[in-house]
């Protein structure tokens, strides 16, 4: 609307200086050398409009023709951008797919199209890595480290070879580097711990854990866990070298950070035993059953009834147990122990309870021997022999990370070396055709 009143304006002021200079037409002389021009003054005015126009254009010409040359340039600089750009693109893709040669093969295109080794340097150290140039790698990723906006990508990559080439002290040190760069990073954090960890270095790894937890780099559950292990660890090295005050204080230190580690509360109670405080033991034993029942802690019951009498046994067992009265676990390790105390009624309830919960191999195998010790009847445990041939394996520790199965818990994983990814896993229950197993 306002463009609208504008142009109506505007047209009618140049009609109005029309019609004034209409009216008013006047004449001009020019005379120069031996020409004479006479005119009126719209007329003059209508030739000075036209020399101005003619100027303007003129001008606007040869401008054209010599930006020619400035416009081919930027023409010519634009598509060598974008050949260099789609270089970049094709070449990021092959790295991510681990073609290393086609990576390489982009990466110089992009380097000589580009001409910024900031956009296409880590590209061709991604290149050199995944060609296994372990020199070239080192000499791109530490070319990273000179400019600002690439040290953290450099410093990862330098970090990734020293792993690589199992240089641990390398790798702790450009790990720290890295962190000093991103410290909220959680991944770098969790390489960090794993690297300490595996160096030895716990109080240093105690450390971390704490800065990583105000930087936001571990959350609180996590760092509480982690508390744990290292303490864990730590009574296990002072017990080692014969400080067994000390690995009493470390186990107690890791049990009350993490009262569901039951690895550590199994340790905390073998130490109570062995300093003949059994009631000391049979407390933390029972406070961890009933949030994570698991073999360890039964491998410790079992240590403190050494000498007892099997009923004894059980009874005690039953007191441990009893936070956790319907877990399969629970069931699991009373039924043994009243089999053991040849209480055959009880041993069949808990053994029945805990293969309908979780059939596994052992279970069934434990029913076969009820079945014999019981009526001697050697059909009736062939049945359960059967089922366990097409049931599922029993529980065990397994890596979280790999899979990798373990005889007990450890603090790395034997295959892929996680640190605490090792987890009492039971396996889903299911018969040979794939279907809930039934039992009768």
């Amino acid at each position: 609307m306002l463009r609208l009143i504008s142009f109506i304006v505007t047209v009618a002021v140049l009609v109005a200086a029309a019609v004034w200079l209409a009216d008013r037409p006047g004449a001009v002389t020019i005379e120069w050398m031996d020409w004479r021009v006479d005119t009126s003054v719209p007329i003059l005015l209508l030739v000075i409009i036209v020399a101005v126009a003619a100027l303007m254009v003129l001008r606007w010409a040869l401008r054209s023709v010599t930006n020619v040359p400035t416009r081919l340039a930027l023409r010519q600089r634009a598509l060598r951008k974008h050949r260099g750009y789609q270089a970049l693109a094709h070449g990021l893709a092959a790295a991510a797919a681990g073609q290393g040669k086609e990576a390489r093969k982009h990466a110089d295109r992009a380097e000589r199209l580009l001409a910024d080794p900031t956009l296409t340097a880590v590209l061709s150290a991604q290149a050199a890595q995944l060609g296994g140039d372990g020199k070239e790698t080192q000499a791109r990723y530490t070319a990273l480290l000179d400019r600002p906006e690439t040290a953290a990508l450099g410093l990862r990559g330098l970090l990734r070879e020293a792993i690589a080439a199992s240089d641990t002290d390398q790798a702790i040190d450009l790990a720290m580097r890295a962190r000093r760069l991103s410290p909220a990073d959680p991944g770098l954090a969790e390489t960090l711990f794993g690297l300490l960890v595996h160096a030895g270095r716990v109080r240093e790894a105690e450390a971390l854990v704490e800065e990583a937890r105000k930087k936001g780099a571990m959350t609180q559950e996590i760092a509480v866990r982690r508390r744990a292990v290292l303490a864990h660890v730590r009574a296990k090295d002072a017990h080692a070298a014969g400080h067994l005050r000390d690995a009493l204080d470390h186990a107690r230190r890791a049990v009350k950070a993490y009262p569901g580690f039951a690895v550590a509360a199994a340790t905390l109670a073998l130490h109570h035993i062995a300093a003949d405080q059994k009631r000391r033991a049979v407390k933390v034993l029972t406070e961890a059953w009933k949030r994570s029942p698991g073999p360890e802690l039964m491998a410790a019951a079992h240590k403190l009834a050494e000498g007892e009498a099997p009923l004894a046994h059980l009874r005690q067992l039953e007191k441990i147990t009893a936070g956790s009265p319907d877990h399969p676990e629970t069931h699991k390790s009373l039924g043994e122990a009243a089999l053991a105390a040849r209480l055959w009624g009880e041993a069949r309830r808990h053994l029945l309870a805990a293969a309908q919960a979780r059939p596994s191999q052992g279970i069934f195998r434990t029913l076969a021997r009820l079945e014999e010790a019981e009526f001697g009847d050697k059909e009736a445990a062939r049945g359960w022999l059967d089922k366990a041939a097409n049931a599922s394996v029993d529980p065990g520790w397994a890596c979280t990370v790999c899979g990798t199965r373990a005889e007990e818990w450890m603090l790395a994983c034997p295959s892929c070396h996680a640190i605490d990814s090792l987890a009492w896993i039971a396996p889903r229950p299911q018969s040979v055709d794939g279907e809930p197993a039934a039992i009768s």
